[in-house]
């Protein structure tokens, strides 16, 4: 089983030591687990040019050419699992990270990551895990993704000893609360691996969904797409159950999304 960790820190330090004690407790559960971190500080990814070729026509037409991203993303495509790794900087992520979203930002269009369980693990000296963490989450259900579940660390209050000093001090109350978080946090997206039961959407996963589908409307590549996979008019990327207030709201969103679509339409003919 492979895990693919995203890592938007330039240093191995906090968000790294945080997914290595992940890693050791998925080998405590599973026999082959094998961890590919992929610091992406270390690839040359060109920056996007926000030209929307990959969102109209095809990310194969991509101008940014020659750089690290291809080799990146069959990483993340054979892997069984995903974890997103990022310290807080100014109250968002990294600059490597966001590079990376910007140029994979055409699978909010084109869901090619779908269904893949993923974790985020956000780390901080104080504040701002909040905010990294609601941007991370949208990335994660807007790539199609099943999001496990979160870690968010306040680094000087979990590693002892560590350097530079904050304001922040060692606490062992929080690191116990923590480190039992990390346990349970790894038990669950072990169970989502080796789970072949198909998780319920929320409705935030709902509400994700039918805005996706809004962009089928927009832009042929991702209504051919979307028609492939069978989506256009599902109630989500896959056949599920749901109970009459969720039915209720995906019926609702669907109606919205559609009748703006069409109005759209009709203005651009």
């Amino acid at each position: 089983m492979k895990i693919a960790v995203i890592m938007g820190s330039p240093r191995k330090k906090d968000s790294y030591h945080i997914c290595k004690e992940i890693e050791q407790r998925l080998n405590l559960y599973e026999a082959n687990v094998e961890f590919d971190y992929i610091f992406l500080s270390e690839h040359d990814i060109l920056d996007c040019k926000g030209c929307f070729i990959c969102f109209q026509k095809s990310e194969k037409l991509c101008p940014c050419k020659n750089d690290s991203l291809e080799s990146i993303k069959e990483r993340l495509f054979s892997a069984q699992g995903i974890i997103i790794a990022s310290p807080v900087y100014a109250y968002q992520v990294t600059g490597p990270l966001k590079c990376f979203i910007d140029r994979m930002s055409y699978l909010f269009h084109r869901q090619e990551l779908f269904g893949k369980p993923a974790i985020i693990v956000v780390t901080t000296d104080g504040g701002g895990s909040k905010q990294v963490y609601r941007y991370l989450k949208m990335i994660i259900s807007g790539w199609g993704m099943e999001a496990v579940g979160n870690l968010q660390i306040i680094s000087p209050q979990y590693f002892k000893n560590r350097l530079p000093k904050s304001a922040f001090g060692y606490n062992e109350k929080y690191y116990d609360k923590k480190r039992k978080s990390l346990v349970m946090l790894s038990k669950k997206f072990d169970k989502r691996l080796s789970s072949t039961e198909l998780r319920k959407p929320t409705f935030y996963d709902i509400f994700m969904f039918h805005c996706l589908r809004s962009k089928t409307y927009i832009s042929a590549a991702d209504r051919a797409y979307w028609e492939e996979k069978g989506w256009m008019k599902a109630s989500y990327f896959y056949p599920v159950k749901m109970n009459p207030a969720k039915w209720f709201f995906g019926n609702i969103m669907r109606g919205i999304i559609h009748m703006v679509g069409k109005r759209f339409l009709e203005n651009n003919k």
